[in-house]
């Protein structure tokens, strides 16, 4: 919601733009800049400040390399075997009757973190999918306000209700529909909320089907309005459908995707994780400029349309193959008591030694 209400200061720029200049327009997100070093100060003395850490990425690597080793590559597509059992000290020590203490540096509950953080990455790859239906392939949405009559509205202010929707939604979700279903005994899970956030997708891309059909219907240009002359008599004020809906959705699938990214990843590499999952914006928008050119007159109807019935069929994933993000997850490991029991298994290895001797 904070982030959405950064956003919202689109607004004041777009008519600072239209009716002052683009100096103040500029001005304006420039005195913001400025202003941000001082409460980072202010905040400092508030904040936890972690020490820094190693990467467990060198560690996951060896897990993952532990897991290939003896044919086990072969179970990584396996649904009855687990791939990540191998890996496990557990399962080393039951095959091979000891362990090497200078190569298995982890404990059977590090190997299921590391199992969980690549599941949670599956959950990631569907994002781009709702991000798309989000604001649309390329500038198509821009397209279709090109065609339409502004009413008195500039015809980059629309987006911009998209913050102002997630600001009047958070709230409305976070204290009264959340909790409502959780009284009644019926509480809205991870997995659920990710399936109303694409199916809200789905219905805003057939929204704006109807909305472009309509505009090609009205416009003088018939199917090649954004290129005419003249505009259609549809209103762009239509377009709050576009920005309204999946506003909405955003708070169901992202913040779902956040709170995935955040809980299901070790504590060294929640960073990672998170960073990952942000990383779904980055291959949206690379989409999105791959398509850029294809998305024109008189084709603009077929993009929300395929947007649609990606958004339906793949929120059916959420409550079916990864349903089980819906059940607790056990504590994650920090890296504090994985430091403590790599302490532990050398101290045991020096003590097998002055056995030895």
């Amino acid at each position: 919601m904070c982030i959405n209400i950064g956003a919202l200061f689109g607004i004041a720029t777009t008519y600072s733009e239209r009716f002052v200049g683009f100096w103040l327009a500029y001005l304006e997100p420039g005195i913001l800049y400025a202003i941000s070093p001082l409460v980072l100060w202010w905040a400092s003395k508030r904040l936890y400040k972690a020490p820094p850490q190693g990467s467990v990425l060198n560690e996951a690597v060896r897990v993952f390399r532990q897991a290939c080793t003896n044919g086990g590559w072969r179970n990584l597509f396996r649904r009855n075997v687990s791939f990540w059992d191998s890996a496990k000290p557990s399962y080393i020590e039951a095959r091979d009757g000891t362990i090497d203490l200078n190569k298995v540096v982890w404990d059977d509950l590090f190997v299921d973190e590391i199992k969980a953080s690549i599941r949670a990455c599956g959950i990631f790859f569907l994002i781009p999918i709702f991000l798309l239906a989000d604001g649309g392939i390329g500038a198509m949405e821009n397209t279709q306000s090109a065609a339409m009559k502004l009413d008195g509205a500039p015809n980059d202010l629309m987006n911009n209700f998209n913050s102002l929707a997630i600001i009047v939604f958070t709230p409305i979700m976070t204290w009264g529909i959340y909790p409502f279903f959780e009284k009644i005994g019926y509480p809205i899970k991870p997995m659920t909320r990710m399936f109303i956030g694409f199916q809200l997708a789905a219905i805003n891309m057939i929204g704006g089907a109807i909305i472009q059909w309509k505009v090609y219907q009205t416009s003088p240009c018939g199917y090649y309005a954004s290129t005419c002359a003249e505009v259609s008599d549809v209103s762009l004020w239509w377009q709050l459908v576009l920005y309204g809906i999946p506003a909405i959705g955003e708070i169901f699938v992202m913040v779902t995707s956040y709170e995935i990214a955040y809980s299901r990843a070790p504590a060294r590499m929640k960073g990672l994780v998170y960073g990952l999952c942000l990383f779904n914006s980055a291959i949206a928008a690379i989409i999105g400029l791959a398509c850029a050119d294809a998305i024109q007159d008189p084709y603009l109807i077929w993009p929300y349309v395929a947007l649609a019935v990606a958004c339906f069929l793949c929120a059916f994933l959420f409550p079916t193959y990864y349903k089980d993000f819906n059940e607790p997850m056990k504590m994650f490991a920090d890296p504090a008591r994985q430091a403590g029991q790599l302490q532990v298994k050398q101290s045991e290895k020096q003590a097998m030694e002055e056995d030895r001797a």
